[in-house]
């Protein structure tokens, strides 16, 4: 209390003119510590003149207050009854003077201090939490702290005043922390996919394209318009998602001369109505990086290029980019990622390869990463050139580094060449760097391949958490579980895909044909044919070709059963039915696959004669694509000629012309030996074959029963009392047709067990 008591006696003592010079000295204090503030603290810029303005109003407070309490306390008391109109004289000054007194001032400033503080905390509260029309666009989430924004050219009549403005307000802007102003230089790039001219004015238009495309959250424009020699400045911040006004603000100048001040005062406005230092919601992610002069088109690719990669929905993206086609006919990108989903997802080829050629075809219109890819795919997928697609890849790496599509890519290649270490290297790099469905997919296959089995159940479970929707991490545990011959494991988790995925026509597909292969290595014959039935009804609703071509039933009877006579049967009642011609697109029809049925049945003229329509029908399919079906079909033809060795070496062409797929070959060099009397030979290829991973297994129940046999004749007791019993355990539950061949292993089973005691 001593010091406002002492601070009142002391202004009592004081003439009017001190009271004014300490008055003025105290305010300029004041001001000094508002404008400190203000600058400090991001304050509005009205709170210096409302803090002057209070200044003012209590000036002549002030000096009524120091008049009258100068007056001596006596004057003008004494009235004599002669002077009446003189009687309210002393009661009027009383009440002045407890009025005016120096308490109630300084009170008085002192609440108007407290009232500038009050309105200025709300203020800013409403601004930093983004309410009302006061709130800034950061607070109200509609922009980020440090998020860039597209700066459009000043419209205007004289290009040369649209130029200056437009680098005054970027000058502007760039000196600010709470937008950075995207360089034009950056922006060439997105200009260019756009088949925009980027030495042309950029537009309102323009620059929200160029924002959509790249993420960028707002565009800020403006238009410089000329009256009566004075011009008005108007700048406006726009949503770059739907051209919402977020904010906008006028301002005048009187000539020429004015418009760089008027603009350093917009631009001071438009800050302000961002929002300085204060963050809030994120922009949008930025659309793929691709060419296509169609903002709608380039929306859906971005949408399908999601659904693939990140939602595992395939069919949701192949329609999204058909959608996309049907707007911009020359979309390169959207052709080539067709292609590649058509060929995964589908097993369309001809539809798969028009997509890969046709965005060869119009890859020198891309940017160089866009035209490296079309160029990879076309030379891996449809002219079987690896190395130059390798090269591509490579060159697209080189452009950058940590490009998660070509790092996926090139290590498919490598797991083809047959390096599956460095394959697993490489998709690991690009799952780490973008962790999408497929690359992860990739990852668990991988895996797999590298007998990591424990490793790739664990990453099909993350991916099964990641992405609950895609049926690719069911069907890699399920690969995984069944070179660990746990059946029942594999049957549960394709049952869980089936229930999870019911809208999924591929996922049910595929979720019945594991259980068919399930069916027919236990023995369940009937049940793989019902099994396979209902797996074609579903490729049949999807519209795919040669849905109605049962290859597994035929298979079985000619593999499991040991019956070619009723293979070949089914083999012909198929073409009967549903002969090839009937499906339209000649790369479509299954020429191959019925050429090596034929084969493996030992009709070599009607395998031939497979291969002789499809050269017919495909006259353009080049001859490394195929040299690998055409070594198979001359092994079979040689092992059922009689000619083992002749076969073998047409076997091993066949490995070395797939590296990538270490069991090929494997069980019909093995049959070659066993057919040829070499049993040792047998017997090393056949347990080659089924120790070596895969993501489908071997023909477990056959080798089992042959290499017990095998080992049988040679007096191995040890080996094959172990087949024998795989075996047993394998067909325990077989059909009753197969049972005889049950009993008969079981049996000498026991007599083996017996013999050693």
């Amino acid at each position: 209390m001593t010091g406002p008591m002492s601070l009142l006696s002391g202004l009592k003592e004081r003439s009017v003119w001190q009271v004014l010079a300490v008055y003025l000295g105290v305010s300029w204090v004041a001001l000094q510590v508002v404008d400190l503030l203000k600058q400090n603290m991001g304050l509005p810029d009205w709170v210096f003149p409302f803090a002057l303005v209070l200044l003012v109003i209590g000036l002549p407070i002030i000096l009524a207050t120091a008049m009258i309490q100068a007056r001596p306390a006596s004057e003008g008391t004494a009235v004599s009854e002669s002077q009446p109109a003189r009687a309210a004289a002393p009661a009027s000054d009383l009440a002045s003077r407890k009025l005016l007194t120096w308490r109630n001032a300084l009170a008085g400033g002192a609440l108007a201090f407290v009232l500038l503080a009050v309105v200025t905390t709300g203020f800013m509260f409403m601004r930093n939490r983004g309410i009302g029309p006061v709130g800034s666009l950061v607070a109200k989430g509609l922009i980020d702290e440090r998020s860039p924004v597209v700066l459009a050219d000043f419209v205007a009549d004289d290009e040369g005043l649209s130029r200056a403005a437009t680098e005054a307000f970027r000058v502007d802007l760039s000196q600010t922390r709470i937008v950075k102003v995207a360089e034009r230089a950056s922006l060439a790039p997105a200009l260019e996919r756009m088949q925009a001219d980027p030495s042309q004015p950029l537009t309102e238009d323009a620059a929200r394209e160029v924002a959509k495309r790249e993420g960028i959250p707002a565009v800020i424009s403006g238009e410089i318009t000329e009256a009566g020699g004075s011009y008005v400045l108007t700048a406006r911040v726009v949503s770059a998602t739907d051209g919402l006004e977020l904010a906008s603000h006028r301002e005048t100048a009187r000539d020429g001369s004015e418009i760089i001040p008027a603009i350093d005062r917009l631009s001071g406005k438009i800050r302000e109505k961002i929002g300085e230092s204060f963050t809030s919601l994120r922009a949008d992610a930025p659309l793929e990086a691709v060419t296509t002069s169609s903002l709608e088109a380039l929306e859906l690719y971005s949408e399908a290029v999601d659904a693939i990669e990140h939602r595992g929905d395939s069919e949701g993206g192949i329609r999204l980019l058909e959608e996309a086609l049907e707007i911009d006919p020359e979309f390169a990108s959207a052709w080539r990622k067709l292609g590649v989903e058509l060929r995964n997802a589908r097993r369309e080829r001809a539809r798969s390869a028009h997509a890969l050629t046709r965005a060869y075809e119009l890859k020198d219109r891309l940017t160089p990463r866009e035209r490296y890819l079309a160029e990879a795919s076309y030379y891996n997928d449809i002219r079987a050139d690896e190395a130059r697609a390798k090269a591509a890849y490579e060159r697209m790496l080189d452009l950058d580094p940590n490009d998660a599509w070509a790092l996926n890519n090139l290590a498919l290649i490598y797991g083809a060449l047959g390096d599956q270490e460095r394959s697993l290297e490489l998709m690991e790099r690009a799952t780490a760097l973008d962790s999408s469905s497929i690359g992860l997919g990739n990852v668990s296959a991988t895996q797999v391949r590298l007998g990591r089995f424990e490793d790739a159940l664990a990453t099909a479970e993350r991916g099964r958490v990641q992405f609950p929707d895609d049926p690719r991490f069911y069907t890699m545990a399920s690969f995984a579980t069944t070179n660990l011959e746990d059946y029942e494991a594999t049957i549960r988790i394709m049952d869980e895909m089936i229930v999870d995925l019911p809208a999924d026509p591929a996922a049910q597909a595929t979720g019945r044909f594991r259980l068919m292969e399930v069916a027919a290595l236990q023995g369940r014959v009937d049940d793989a044919a019902d099994l396979e039935q209902d797996a074609r009804r579903y490729l049949g609703q999807m519209g795919l070709p040669g849905a109605d071509y049962h290859f597994a039933r035929a298979w079985v009877a000619a593999t499991v059963l040991n019956d070619t006579v009723s293979a070949r049967a089914q083999v012909d009642r198929m073409l009967a039915e549903h002969p090839l011609e009937d499906i339209e697109e000649p790369l479509d029809r299954p020429y191959l696959g019925f050429a090596n049925l034929y084969a493996a049945l030992g009709e070599t003229e009607r395998s031939q004669g497979m291969i002789q329509a499809f050269r017919a029908a495909v006259p353009d399919a080049p001859d490394d694509r195929w040299s690998d079906d055409q070594a198979t079909l001359d092994g079979h033809a040689a092992l059922h000629a009689g000619r083992y060795d002749e076969a073998i070496e047409h076997y091993r062409s066949w490995r070395d012309l797939e590296p990538g797929c270490s069991q090929c070959g494997l069980y019909e060099i093995g049959k070659a030996h066993d057919l040829a009397g070499r049993p040792d030979s047998a017997v090393v290829w056949y347990r080659l074959d089924l120790e070596t991973p895969r993501l489908r297994a071997p023909p477990r129940p056959v080798l089992f029963e042959r290499l017990a046999q095998l080992y049988d004749e040679q007096g191995d007791l040890e080996n094959a009392a172990l087949y024998y019993a795989r075996f047993v355990e394998l067909w325990a539950d077989a059909d009753a047709e197969l049972q005889p061949r049950v009993e008969a292993a079981r049996a000498r089973l026991e007599e083996i067990i017996r013999e050693r005691g």
